[in-house]
């Protein structure tokens, strides 16, 4: 298919060979194995998994995936939580927190082939799951509630960055080689139908192994379903001001209410190695560190190059720091805000100290750094990163009720849920940090309007969801509700976003371009407005 154009590898299970190759078109039916592998529930198991490798793909795929380097940081450093290294020498990696991206420079393509990919491998399993013959149909169900999470979260992100893109749900619609953008709305229809039938045959929990022996950890579940479901009627009823924030709570209480989930006691420990697959992430990339293919460089984002870049020596890229505004904007006693010395530090940043290989800077150079991200050696094998990347946790689902139940104007709803994040950051368990300060919203008066309660919410939302590429979304969709919003934002707390050009007057660039190579290799496909 000429629309997926990208680097891909078909050592995925559903393909089981061995050698990478450039496909300028991939049409299902030119894959030689795939009408002879679909013939039994192993076969469907297997395709199913290869899904999920879309989104993570590892060290010897290049950095890329969702968690790679431009399409996470692409997000991190447009906001106004987050800034560059000062001392960052390559303008393509850090161009995103200068606004200064292009349809051919910049890295806010990736996400284009990252889902794509994902989407491709899902139509397949979801086109041939009918035709397997299996003793397990519930292991069939959950494949196919898989495969259509998977897709329904892929064109979702699309729409996100892009707006309108090409929807595409069989094998035989991708073998099109000139398809054109669907409107946003239809794309989301499917979403929604794609998303509820997940949620009614996703499992509440996985056991520790699947029907045919593989490990599940990091298989979506029902909550996982429910999530996307909320967060896609927030960023509707926000960006596009569908005004369904009735649906958004009611997807995100069907995760409050369940016996699933729930928060960690300790914020920090939500995120540490030993803790994966806790009761509060819904749904992450797992990273084990075991090998090159089952591991990423996710955390050296946000780790100081001041110890030792890269060579093992417990330093990384050191890309990613918090902007100023940020790092000061945290209220009295929180613990998120905590920062430590050194490797061993178990805090929520780092200013300085030792790496484990004892190289000690003190204080880092460019200044703090997120360390919530500290894989299991602190450095150590710096390519086998074992953290754990958050796409969904439970404080997200209480957020988002939150925010519904304000819009709508339950305002005792939403403070309440609004105090349950702030309980733990401010008055929890765990943290070197003393916590005495009070945490209640409303309790020192705070005013409880709607307005006032919103920029509450959206606060905790940084604070809370800092460093997990959520807070740019929140900048674009509130633009809607508030109006130059987005601008001011990012020209009031982060300098460099206005170092190339004003943000004023740059509106367009909420919406990320269409890659121009993708418009090369399919002329039907029309270009954002104001690239």
């Amino acid at each position: 298919m000429r629309l997926l154009l990208f680097r891909t590898c078909l050592v995925a299970a559903v393909l089981l060979a061995a050698a990478c190759k450039d496909f300028l078109t991939e049409e299902p039916r030119a894959f030689t194995t795939t009408d002879t592998f679909f013939r039994t529930g192993a076969d469907l198991n297997s395709a199913t998994i290869a899904i999920y490798q879309s989104y993570r793909q590892g060290v010897l795929a290049g950095f890329v995936g969702l968690h790679g380097n431009g399409p996470w940081t692409s997000l991190e450093l447009a906001s106004d939580q987050i800034r560059s290294e000062n001392r960052e020498p390559n303008f393509n990696t850090k161009s995103s927190d200068y606004l200064e991206w292009s349809p051919t420079t910049g890295t806010t393509g990736g996400y284009w082939n990252i889902m794509y990919s994902a989407i491709t491998r899902a139509n397949l399993a979801i086109d041939r799951a009918p035709g397997i013959a299996t003793a397990n149909e519930a292991m069939r169900d959950f494949n196919v509630g898989e495969a259509r999470f998977l897709r329904a979260y892929a064109y979702f992100w699309l729409t996100k960055v892009y707006d309108a893109v090409p929807l595409l749900l069989t094998p035989e619609e991708q073998a099109n080689p000139r398809p054109t953008r669907t409107p946003v709305d239809e794309i989301h229809l499917a979403i929604i139908a794609d998303l509820t039938a997940a949620e009614a045959a996703l499992p509440e929990t996985w056991p520790s192994v699947d029907g045919f022996g593989i490990p599940t950890q990091g298989r979506v579940t029902k909550g996982a379903a429910q999530m996307a479901l909320a967060d896609l009627y927030l960023w509707r009823s926000s960006f596009l001001n569908s005004g369904e924030w009735q649906q958004a709570a009611d997807a995100a209480e069907r995760v409050i209410t369940g016996s699933t989930w729930g928060l960690e006691p300790d914020y920090l420990q939500t995120f540490r190695t030993g803790n994966e697959g806790n009761q509060e992430m819904i749904f992450f990339l797992t990273n084990t560190g075991l090998d090159q293919r089952t591991s990423n460089v996710f955390q050296l984002f946000y780790y100081p190059r001041d110890w030792g870049l890269d060579l093992g020596q417990g330093g990384g890229w050191g890309l990613i720091h918090p902007t100023d505004w940020f790092y000061n904007s945290y209220l009295p006693g929180d613990y998120r805000r905590s920062t430590g010395k050194d490797y061993t530090s178990d805090s929520a940043y780092v200013s300085g100290g030792c790496s484990i290989s004892n190289i000690c800077v003190d204080p880092l150079a460019d200044g703090p750094m997120p360390w919530k991200y500290r894989q299991s050696g602190g450095g150590a094998s710096w390519f086998l990163g074992d953290t754990d990347v958050p796409l969904y946790r439970f404080a997200e689902a209480l957020l988002i009720a939150a925010e519904a139940h304000n819009e709508l104007g339950n305002t005792g709803t939403a403070v309440g849920y609004l105090n349950m994040i702030r309980a733990r950051a401010r008055g929890g368990v765990g943290g070197a940090e003393s916590r005495a300060e009070p945490h209640d919203y409303g309790a020192a008066g705070e005013p409880t309007d709607q307005v006032s309660l919103r920029d509450a919410i959206y606060m905790e939302r940084a604070w809370e969801l800092a460093f997990e590429a959520k807070r740019w979304f929140d900048l674009v969709r509130r633009d809607t509700i508030d109006p130059g919003y987005w601008a001011t934002s990012l020209s009031m707390h982060d300098p460099n976003s206005e170092n190339q050009r004003p943000v004023l007057g740059q509106e367009h660039r909420k919406r990320f371009p269409i890659p121009q190579v993708q418009i090369d290799a399919n002329p039907a496909l029309t270009q954002n407005p104001g690239y």
